[in-house]
C-alpha cells in the first residue's frame, strides 16, 4: 500500500501549517510602526548609548538628496559625541505614558524619565515625531535639551 506522500496527498497539518505562517508572513508585511513604538525604540537605543540606532531613528532634515549622506554622517558623529562623551556616564529608567497624533503626518510620543534611581522622581518629556516617506521618525532639535547631555542640535 502506498502512503500519502507517495501517492501525492497533501495531510491536513501541513496545508494548516503553510497557512499559519502565510498570515504571519503577511501580518509582518503590512504591519506599521506607530509613533510610541518609534519612541520606544529611540528610548532603548538611549539607554543603550546605541548611536548607530539613534541616527537611523533621527529625522535628518529637509536636505539636498545630494548632501543626504555628509548630513547622515555628521548627525552620527553628533550622537556618538552624545552618548559616548557628554552622557557617558548617563543612567536613567524611562518609560512611555502616552502619544498624541496631532495629523496623520506629526505626532508626539510622552516619556517619563527617572535620572535618581531609587531617591529620584519621574519627569515628563515629548519627542516629537514626522512621518517621512511613511517612516516615523524623531525630529531630534524638538527635544528639551535637559532630556540627555548633549543632544545633537
Amino acid at each position: 500500500m502506498k502512503s500519502n506522500r507517495e501517492s501525492g496527498k497533501i495531510g491536513l497539518l501541513t496545508v494548516a501549517v503553510v497557512v499559519i505562517v502565510g498570515m504571519i508572513f503577511v501580518s509582518f508585511l503590512f504591519a506599521k510602526e506607530d509613533p510610541a513604538s518609534v519612541g520606544s525604540q529611540f528610548m532603548d537605543a538611549l539607554a543603550r548609548h546605541d548611536a548607530e540606532k539613534l541616527t537611523e531613528l533621527s529625522l535628518v532634515g529637509k536636505t539636498d538628496p545630494s548632501t543626504a549622506e555628509v548630513e547622515k554622517k555628521k548627525l552620527r558623529d553628533q550622537w556618538n559625541f552624545c552618548v559616548n562623551t557628554a552622557g557617558e556616564h548617563y543612567a536613567f529608567q524611562w518609560k512611555i505614558t502616552g502619544s498624541n497624533n496631532a495629523t496623520d503626518d506629526h505626532a508626539t510620543v510622552i516619556v517619563q524619565i527617572n535620572k535618581g534611581g531609587a531617591n529620584g522622581y519621574d519627569e515628563k518629556y515629548e519627542l516629537p515625531l514626522e512621518k517621512v516617506s511613511n517612516k516615523w521618525l524623531i525630529s531630534v532639535p524638538g527635544i528639551s535639551k535637559t532630556m540627555f547631555p548633549g543632544l545633537p542640535e
